[in-house]
């Protein structure tokens, strides 16, 4: 199964299109057990996603996950002691929450720590993690090429997760997945909704989007000629990527996720919708919405 399940919902509100707030402890394990049967075993997590961890150390009951969770930011401009030590204690918090020894993934959260001066230390300190079987990746998350390209330069990462969808296809397009897995990087998708903007009715999608309104009506237009719901269209170009192995998802209810399950069996050729794509990242960075 190619989808991965993102949990910040189960510990904050989340999502520009988000109406129901955060995710209930019940509708949290409903969901769970309703992924695990249908054959979605990776988790997206991380110590700033609010009690995520803890909700999720809950809920597990003993059932085999891959888990994948996070660094915290550092606020200092270089890395030293202070900072790695730090980094071991948020990381034995997040096992401890999780009701786990060991785990799939650790990502450093803010990809521009691993580029501060001393930065490599954090990635020697998860090559340890990771020699002495504490999580099996250990990777970056990503928001543009031009980090893509400093990581690529001075770490041999495992594991990367990274923006993209139907309107933000640049790290595709640019040929960087491409590049990502000639070096035998797992790649896990993110933002593939654009944060429920995708899927929101034309009426409701905020003034701020105006500027690209025509881009957003080019997409449903393009969903409607093919029969597709716009969330098939949106998942399946994702889907139609063949470098990308998982696709993280956020759901709030069973049925949101029942959706996107059905919707997997949807592909498009990426290549078909390049004239949907928006090259502004204030429009595709949800970081640098003004809203």
């Amino acid at each position: 199964m190619k989808i991965a399940l993102g949990s910040v919902q189960f510990g904050i509100p989340y999502g520009v299109s988000n109406n129901e707030g955060k995710t209930s402890k019940k509708q949290a394990l409903s969901i769970l057990n309703f992924a695990q049967k249908k054959g979605i075993r990776t988790i997206d997590t991380a110590p700033s996603y609010g009690d995520s961890e803890r909700v999720l150390g809950k809920l597990f009951e003993g059932e085999e996950w891959d888990i994948i969770t996070k660094t915290l930011p550092f606020n200092s401009k270089s890395i030293n002691e202070e900072q790695i030590e730090q980094l071991r204690s948020v990381f034995r918090e997040s096992l401890v929450s999780l009701h786990k020894k060991s785990i799939y993934g650790l990502l450093v959260h803010s990809c521009n720590d691993l580029l501060k001066p001393g930065g490599e230390k954090i990635f020697r300190e998860m090559e340890r993690l990771r020699e002495i079987g504490m999580v099996k990746k250990i990777g970056v998350s990503v928001y543009n090429s031009k980090q893509i390209a400093a990581i690529l330069g001075k770490f041999n990462i495992d594991l990367i997760q990274l923006p993209i969808n139907i309107f933000d296809q640049h790290l595709f397009v640019d040929g960087w997945l491409e590049k990502l897995k000639n070096k035998n990087v797992e790649i896990h998708a993110r933002s593939t909704f654009l944060q429920g903007l995708l899927l929101m009715p034309r009426t409701s999608i905020p003034t701020y989007f105006l500027p690209i309104k025509e881009k957003i009506e080019l997409f449903s237009k393009s969903a409607q000629e093919l029969s597709l719901s716009k969330l098939e269209l949106a998942l399946g170009y994702v889907m139609g990527i063949n470098e990308i192995d998982k696709i993280v998802v956020g759901v709030n209810t069973i049925e949101q996720l029942r959706e996107i399950i059905e919707a997997t069996q949807v592909k498009v050729n990426p290549m078909e919708f390049t004239d949907v794509s928006i090259n502004n990242p204030i429009y595709t960075n949800p970081s640098l919405w003004k809203i």
